[in-house]
């Protein structure tokens, strides 16, 4: 169970709508159409009546509603109250981050953006990226810090959003040393054995490239294991189950201690660009524009 789930439904009947609601949550509709199927998959019935307009509930998602609104003000109570309790940032820049760039990037890209000014603190907003760059384009963070694929940019309608480059990537395929290699791309893909694999999801930004990637010349890939978290695929890879297309940066340290290795050719390989992105239409902080400042000075140099 996850609360945002709960939020979900909470604003779905205040709204009446799918596309209200989640502009309500600052996130897109299929994310939010996500959390409402996960709710009911966990709920074990339907609790949406999707036939009728305006969308309405179904009885057990009324009860189930009304048990949320006093779940969700609970914590929200609590939560104010903890805070209260609690040292917290000052005029925290508020940053949406890709998950990969979450856990592998962001401390030193933070840490040299900030090294001499002591007043800058973050609000870090870990999401995938296609949410992250919802998050933006909705107001809900001050900036973005996500991989973008330079041949095939995001198409987000959004003229108001501009980006600088902070570092290149590639996304390449590894495995665990001395298990699995990918055939020359040249041959036919049936000239060589089954592979095990282990993908993003066709819907995350990463498998996407992937897919990109693999498109007209696909190995003979057998799926073992899928996941939207990259650090889970990188461990999987590290574990000797199969073949993932992962980012650089992620695999660097792994890589070093001799617990993977790319494999196959380099045309099994895609560029990687890091931006910081921002919405030209929000205002920004004082603290916020600092940090575009900075990272604008500090750009990569090859960029």
């Amino acid at each position: 169970m996850d609360v945002v789930w709960l939020e979900s439904l909470v604003a779905l009947g205040e709204h009446g709508s799918f596309t209200r609601a989640a502009e309500s949550l600052h996130i897109s509709q299929p994310a939010f159409s996500r959390r409402i199927r996960a709710l009911e998959q966990w709920a074990g019935t339907d609790l949406v009546d999707r036939t009728s307009l305006p969308i309405t509930l179904t009885p057990s998602g009324r009860v189930l509603r009304a048990r949320a609104a006093d779940v969700v003000a609970g914590l929200s109570a609590l939560h104010d109250e903890m805070r209260g309790r609690q040292t917290m940032p000052a005029h925290p820049v508020r940053l949406a981050v890709s998950h990969s760039l979450a856990t592998h990037y962001f401390a030193g890209w933070w840490r040299s953006i900030t090294a001499d000014a002591p007043q800058l603190t973050c609000l870090l907003l870990a999401a995938n990226t296609l949410e992250a760059y919802d998050t933006l384009v909705h107001g809900g963070c001050d900036l973005l810090l996500a991989y973008v694929d330079p041949l095939h940019p995001l198409e987000l309608g959004d003229s108001d959003l501009e980006s600088v480059l902070v570092a290149r990537d590639r996304l390449a395929p590894y495995a665990r040393p001395d298990t699995y290699r990918l055939p020359d791309p040249r041959r036919s893909p049936d000239d060589g054995p089954e592979v095990p694999y282990v993908s993003h999801g066709a819907g995350s930004f990463l498998g996407r490239v992937t897919d990109r990637t693999l498109a007209g010349r696909r190995p003979r890939l057998r799926p073992v294991a899928q996941s939207d978290l990259t650090s889970v695929l990188a461990a999987l890879v590290a574990a000797g189950l199969g073949v993932g297309w992962l980012p650089g940066l992620l695999t660097a340290e792994q890589v070093a201690a001799g617990r993977m290795t790319p494999v196959g050719d380099g045309q099994w390989t895609a560029g990687l660009e890091i931006r910081l992105s921002r919405n030209r239409r929000q205002r920004a902080s004082s603290h916020a524009a600092e940090v575009w400042e900075r990272a604008t000075v500090d750009r990569d140099p090859t960029g």
